[in-house]
């Protein structure tokens, strides 16, 4: 079922690359400009620091410092208060990846692994900023604004979540010291924690131009219908969804509401580039769907507060 399921969703986009190569091109080259330009130089180099700080057990001295005070504030351990601080500066998929990495290797429980995955994936301050900001709405009085309301769901999200987990009163619990996976010298250390970054940065770049391929077929086919082409283009992929929404029709508050809530979902394409770095730890993409899907609702009534006051 699921090969028939991924049988439908590729041959449209293989006929697509066939008939329509200069399209599917320029696609791919906004997609690769996209993961060169900002998701690699924003989240490789935090990806190797992880992986070595975790190999190395350097982690736990860090973290043992905010042991008391992550329980206490976030409802976390010390280690679900590193994945969600990353997960909100260095943007999707960042959280969901040290989520995964920190429940694999038995430093957090199944119960705050999920509770990490509803509410550690976020657009990062860069992105935000650099691309909804100054390139799509060209004004950067909207600023503080939009970082307002994309973080403010975030947050109100996670007391959400925290009080339906009934996250409170958390005990800080021993910090595991896990033996080193490398053996060796430091050099093959530092080698094995390149190695991991560019594998899973890799996998996320390939993702990211799929699915700007797919924007690019949504706007072939639906020309004819700009307004709905716009919306699935959002709710594909990010980029190409905020240049489609601000540039249809729709109203300026329409456009507004829309993009944030896209960037705020964050598109069935980091949906994918989730699913890819959770892949093997035991942790269900739904989890996070529900996360995202809350935290798109709570994004909507900011930005419906924001127009009306």
């Amino acid at each position: 079922m699921r090969k028939k399921a991924l049988c439908l969703l590729f041959i449209p986009l293989l006929l697509f690359l066939f008939l329509f190569p200069r399209e599917s091109f320029n696609a791919s080259c906004e997609g690769v400009s996209l993961w060169w330009n900002t998701v690699l130089p924003s989240l490789l180099p935090f990806m190797i620091l992880s992986n070595l700080l975790m190999q190395t057990n350097m982690m736990e001295t860090f973290l043992n410092k905010i042991q008391k005070v992550s329980c206490f504030c976030l409802g976390t351990s010390s280690y679900g208060a590193y994945a969600l601080i990353l997960g909100l500066l260095c943007g999707f998929p960042m959280g969901a990846k040290l989520t995964a990495d920190f429940y694999a290797s038995g430093r957090i429980d199944k119960k705050e692994a999920d509770y990490l995955l509803m509410v550690s994936n976020h657009a990062s301050p860069m992105f935000i900023i650099n691309y909804i900001v100054l390139q799509t709405f060209e004004n950067g009085k909207l600023q503080l604004p939009i970082l307002g309301i994309l973080y403010g769901s975030a947050f109100i999200s996670i007391v959400i979540w925290r009080i339906h987990g009934k996250r409170f009163h958390i005990t800080s619990k021993p910090l595991i010291k896990k033996e080193m996976s490398t053996t060796g010298s430091t050099g093959a250390i530092l080698d094995t924690s390149i190695m991991s970054g560019f594998d899973t940065i890799t996998r996320l770049g390939g993702y990211i131009i799929i699915f700007s391929i797919y924007g690019a077929l949504l706007h072939k086919v639906l020309m004819a219908l700009p307004t709905l082409q716009a919306l699935l283009a959002g709710v594909t992929e990010i980029t190409t969804g905020a240049v489609c929404i601000h540039n249809s029709s729709l109203s300026w508050n329409m456009k507004f509401l829309l993009i944030l809530c896209c960037t705020s979902f964050g598109g069935l394409s980091t949906v994918a580039q989730t699913n890819c770095v959770i892949q093997g730890s035991g942790l269900s993409v739904k989890t996070y769907l529900k996360g995202k899907i809350l935290n798109t609702a709570v994004t909507s009534i900011l930005v419906l507060l924001f127009l009306i006051l």
